[in-house]
């Protein structure tokens, strides 16, 4: 989630989206791979091959939600989680908010299964607000902006092997719960016109979504 006293770049509204996303790849791979195989045997790169269509599918997506040009676009190349790279325990320990404790055991196949369950939930999430953020620091249209999350977020789901229908709607409930109030209170710093775009792509969300 992003500091609300950071300045808001384009490039840091990339960087919102990109993270989640390439933590999606990650688990998704490793929970493609099996609960059988090591971990230093996934390949991302095989992994993005059979799913080039979905995520390429996906990327579109991201930059007409974001309105990227193509400088911002080939951040997902400079930060190199569409290429090959050793996943290891502790980086699926990151992805799931540390939720197993950093041991020797990190390792064991229930271990790696409850990280790659939390880390779905969370990454999954923090794409949905970094996604509904990127669109609201625009100003796009909530009616043509929404749909283009929503097919995003099932895009993430078919990534990580999950059910497209169930994940997107606990996502959202997830967020709706986990980052919406923060924006939304008349304590909050958030303007007027922030909110109200919140509560549209809220409300048009939960619409498409359930």
């Amino acid at each position: 989630m992003m500091n609300q006293n950071m300045e808001i770049t384009e490039e840091s509204l990339g960087r919102e989206i990109f993270g989640p996303l390439g933590g999606i790849i990650e688990l998704g791979a490793v929970a493609d791979a099996g609960p059988e195989r090591p971990l230093e045997s996934v390949s991302v790169t095989d992994f993005v091959a059979r799913h080039r269509e979905v995520l390429d599918r996906a990327t579109l997506e991201i930059q007409k939600i974001g309105n990227f040009d193509s400088t911002i676009m080939a951040m997902i190349d400079e930060l190199g989680w569409n290429q090959d790279h050793e996943i290891t325990a502790p980086s699926l320990l990151l992805w799931s908010g540390a939720i197993q404790e950093f041991s020797p055991q990190l390792e064991d196949a229930e271990s790696v299964q409850r990280m790659l369950r939390t880390g779905n939930d969370l990454q999954m999430t923090r794409l949905l607000h970094a996604l509904v953020g990127a669109a609201a620091f625009r100003g796009e249209i909530v009616s043509i902006s929404a749909p283009r999350i929503a097919y995003t977020l099932k895009s993430a789901a078919i990534l990580l092997g999950i059910d497209q229908n169930d994940a997107t709607r606990l996502t959202f409930r997830m967020w709706r719960t986990a980052f919406l109030p923060a924006i939304l209170m008349p304590s909050t710093p958030a303007s007027a016109t922030t909110r109200t775009l919140y509560r549209g792509f809220a409300h048009e969300l939960e619409d498409l979504l359930n």
